[in-house]
């Protein structure tokens, strides 16, 4: 498999960059949003021109002509994958029209991967195994006192998350530096917020990851976080493709980071797989660490499905959550509601458990000699769920 783009595909991937910028620009004239992270693209690394399209429909009938032209690409990842984006795009397009107004058909066309929630059997087998890895190591009680009991031993108090991510940092880069190429004198520093519509984010802008305090936060938490998003996750993510393409091997379309767009579950599945890249795994906290995030991924869904096509008025959803959450106390519930409470992201929520199920499994397959290629192929150039398994 050839790991740099041709010619014909870096000068098409230019194509769908201005496309892409072409319907945010129209979404932002829309909306009258201007703040960077409230668009449909919250990173913007290109330059590009916007393609000026007049309205909508002009945007559909270009990126109907953008995903034929894509058949026609030489790789057979970047002809999936650029089908795929720009039918994401499109199918924006239609729902900002009016179009598109079920949930699961918001989550099939803008996201590309199956649009079930997380049914209550499977969120039964999660609680069931986390209630089984708690009990072997040494906790008693119910699932809620032996979740609570680990907390606490594993707590990292509001005061201390600044110090500890410092730390984590620190270690998760110097890792990273040992599998990925490290951009010298770039780095990331940590922030901290009393509340906010998210676990963490990162600000690849100014170089930050923002981490909200009100969750409980235990330090196998933090670690996660910072794979996610920083080492070796979206920090590297955003910098390995703008490298690729200021080097001439990946597509101008990979400095964009584009919400509700058919890359989102493996940008989100790459980076929750972080911890697994860096060979950090340190025993049995790090294991129950790992499956309460899958859980709480999984929960995202069925709340969402709740509220948006049960219709499920709020103050039920959000007991639903109470009830089933694994840890993270009122905190933990407040973001997830406020997320997929916003209409231009309860669709996004799927990303998360969506992206697992779509990167682990070809993970768990890469033989250990083949993992240079295969992060060569999954930071320099974005990946659909499906284009994702034709790594080989």
């Amino acid at each position: 498999m050839e790991l740099h783009l041709s010619d014909q595909t870096i000068a098409f991937s230019v194509r769908v960059a201005r496309a892409t910028m072409g319907v945010d620009a129209l979404y932002r004239k829309e909306t009258g949003l201007t703040d960077l992270h409230d668009g449909l693209v919250v990173l913007n690394m290109s330059g590009v021109r916007p393609e000026a399209y007049e309205n909508y429909q002009a945007a559909q009938a270009h990126l109907a002509e953008l995903a034929q032209a894509a058949l026609a690409l030489p790789e057979p990842d970047r002809r999936l994958y650029y089908a795929q984006a720009c039918t994401s795009l499109w199918s924006f397009c239609q729902w900002r029209r009016g179009g598109l107004d079920a949930m699961d058909s918001q989550i099939g066309t803008f996201l590309h991967v199956d649009p079930a929630p997380a049914a209550q059997a499977e969120l039964d087998a999660y609680q069931a195994e986390l209630y089984r890895m708690l009990g072997e190591a040494g906790y008693d009680g119910d699932l809620k006192q032996r979740i609570d009991a680990w907390e606490q031993k594993n707590l990292a108090p509001a005061d201390e998350v600044q110090g500890r991510m410092d730390e984590l940092m620190a270690e998760a880069r110097q890792r990273t530096g040992e599998i990925l190429p490290l951009p010298e004198g770039d780095e990331y520093h940590c922030e901290t917020v009393a509340s906010g519509p998210f676990n963490a984010s990162s600000d690849y802008g100014n170089r930050r990851v923002i981490i909200n305090t009100a969750p409980v936060l235990t330090v196998q938490k933090l670690k996660h976080l910072v794979c996610h998003e920083v080492y070796p996750g979206h920090f590297m993510q955003f910098t390995l493709r703008r490298q690729a393409w200021e080097q001439g091997t990946g597509g101008l379309d990979g400095t964009l980071s584009v919400c509700n767009h058919s890359s989102s579950s493996t940008f989100e599945g790459i980076a929750d797989c972080g911890i697994r890249f860096l060979d950090w795994d340190e025993g049995v906290d790090d294991r129950i660490s790992a499956l309460i995030s899958v859980i709480q991924s999984a929960l995202g869904t069925a709340a969402s499905y709740r509220m948006h096509t049960l219709g499920w008025e709020s103050g039920r959803v959000e007991d639903f959550l109470r009830q089933n959450a694994p840890g993270g106390g009122q905190g933990w519930v407040d973001n997830r509601m406020r997320f997929i409470s916003d209409p231009a992201r309860s669709a996004l929520i799927w990303s998360y458990w969506r992206g697992d199920g779509g990167v682990f499994p070809v993970w768990e397959r890469v033989e250990k000699n083949d993992r240079p290629r295969f992060y060569t192929y999954i930071y320099n150039r974005l990946h659909t769920v499906q284009s994702l398994q034709l790594f080989r």
